[in-house]
């Protein structure tokens, strides 16, 4: 379905335009990457929520796909504490103690709602598409920047640029082909706009902006 791909990377294209991205380049130290403390919240609820998929899952076709996914996510968190710890992030106190922003919760919540309510092909779009879409862009634009202040150590970032290209893809091939005006096209636009704009929301909010949803494509 070339026009879901097109539609998922146009409310990509607008989120690397947000104010995350935009202060995350003018990163000068380490202490200007407080944003970590919320991505330890967001990293461990997105994992245990793909977890919470598989176990759920019944549906055979969609069975190796959710295993797959979750079992390459799973050890991430971890990894993204022992970067941390190594960089002086947690100073002794625990991964997750700063609350998250109220648009980290809300986001994770959309992948908690996500895995247990929605039909296989609708998770296949928030969770795969948008969601690893966003990640991919994500680790791809904070990378260059931990390179730049020395801190760029460990498995857990670079692993990401060699899986979510692959993750975001995962399951489209067993989605019905829809045209976008169809009644399952427009549900799939509707999750996609949902998810980018819980999305944006929770990356301007780790760098203290509050900002409304997306603009919808159509």
């Amino acid at each position: 379905m070339e026009w879901l791909l097109k539609s998922s990377e146009e409310y990509r294209s607008r989120l690397r335009q947000g104010p995350f991205f935009k202060k995350l380049s003018r990163a000068e130290r380490p202490n200007d990457l407080q944003w970590v403390h919320q991505l330890i919240h967001q990293s461990r609820e997105f994992t245990q929520a793909l977890c919470l998929r598989y176990s759920l899952c019944h549906d055979k076709r969609y069975q190796p796909v959710f295993a797959e996914h979750a079992l390459e996510e799973a050890d991430h968190p971890d990894q993204l504490i022992v970067w941390m710890k190594e960089h002086g992030f947690l100073n002794g106190a625990a991964p997750g103690a700063i609350a998250p922003t109220q648009e980290t919760a809300n986001c994770t919540a959309f992948s908690w709602r996500s895995a247990l309510r929605e039909p296989h092909d609708v998770q296949v779009v928030g969770l795969n598409l948008l969601s690893e879409g966003v990640a991919f862009d994500f680790y791809s634009a904070v990378i260059p920047v931990l390179d730049r202040l020395k801190i760029l150590s460990g498995r857990y970032w670079k692993v990401h640029t060699d899986v979510d290209q692959h993750h975001l893809s995962m399951g489209l091939d067993l989605c019905e082909p829809v045209g976008p005006d169809s009644e399952k096209g427009r549900r799939y636009s509707d999750v996609l706009w949902h998810s980018a704009s819980l999305y944006h929301q929770m990356l301007s909010s780790w760098v203290g902006e509050h900002v409304a949803p997306l603009r919808r494509l159509n």
